[in-house]
């Protein structure tokens, strides 16, 4: 009965500490995600400054990040991207229907600023 009680706790710490890893990267996306890490530290180093806006939302079940280099410029191209760095969807720019997530902003949720530069 012993070594079922101990198989039993032992079980539940792996599970605690698994999803406690994935609870980290989502706490702080800025800190735990390496692409997010580098970009906003070349932003700070770049000799060019500009606006940029980087925000986290929910979007088809999946936390998504929305980066914005050129955050109120008038050609502004936005760029949606998941935890892995993968492109998913453009916004903006000076080519016609770039847009190619139209419901992204009707259907995102979760919104939440993680970073900028100003």
């Amino acid at each position: 009965m012993r070594l079922l009680y101990s198989f039993f706790i032992f079980i539940v710490c792996i599970g605690c500490s698994q999803k406690k890893e994935k609870t980290k990267t989502q706490e702080n996306p800025i800190e735990n995600i390496k692409w997010i890490k580098e970009y906003i530290h070349k932003t700070k180093e770049s000799p060019f400054p500009t606006k940029v806006i980087i925000t986290q939302y929910t979007y088809n079940k999946e936390t998504v990040y929305l980066v914005n280099g050129c955050y109120q410029c008038s050609d502004e191209v936005s760029y949606l991207y998941n935890r892995k760095n993968e492109k998913l969807c453009t916004f903006g720019g000076m080519v016609a229907n770039s847009n190619n997530c139209p419901n992204f902003f009707d259907e995102a949720t979760n919104k939440k600023v993680l970073w900028k530069s100003f």
